[in-house]
């Protein structure tokens, strides 16, 4: 039976290719070693889009020194100044399904984001707006370094984008 594609939708660390790539070929990331998926096959990037959910940090990850970390609302955003940007993975629907697994019980919900190419966007979340908790240092950088890695925005940009998601804005 063939393993029809999809494209997920990253926006946390998973933004940053190298960090998403453990996710499908497995590795040690310090705190944690990856099983990786059980199909290597590399993901195609196609680009960033934004959507209309707002990206929020919350719960406490030990991975990210006991800090939050992100999440999109399970609910539309309305305003276009808090949609969210996303990077788009064109990967299989068996590699989504153990990227989700592989990143825990806080990620317990899936999203489907709209269309693209003639495949459906997915992401996954949790729906935990109520523990809202500021991210790590180290974790906003892998985030930084994603979208600037997946947009081409400068630094500054970035920035401004990120402390409007924050709770307490930098």
């Amino acid at each position: 039976m063939e393993d029809k594609k999809l494209i997920y939708a990253a926006y946390g660390s998973n933004l940053l290719r190298e960090r998403f790539m453990v996710y499908i070929l497995g590795g040690d990331l310090g705190k944690r070693i990856y099983q990786g998926c059980s199909d290597k096959t590399e993901p195609e990037d196609l680009g960033w889009i934004k959507i209309p959910h707002r990206l929020y940090f919350a719960k406490k990850s030990e991975l990210w020194d006991n800090k939050g970390v992100a999440f999109l609302s399970c609910f539309k955003e309305k305003n276009p100044e808090y949609h969210a940007m996303v990077r788009l993975w064109k990967i299989k629907e068996s590699q989504f399904r153990e990227i989700k697994s592989q990143e825990g019980r806080f990620y317990n919900k899936t999203v489907e984001l709209g269309e693209k190419e003639g495949y459906k966007i997915f992401t996954f979340t949790g729906c935990w707006e109520q523990e809202i908790e500021d991210p790590s240092e180290s974790y906003l950088e892998v985030i930084l370094n994603g979208l600037k890695e997946a947009t081409g925005w400068a630094d500054h940009e970035i920035k401004t984008y990120l402390a409007r998601f924050l709770k307490h804005k930098t």
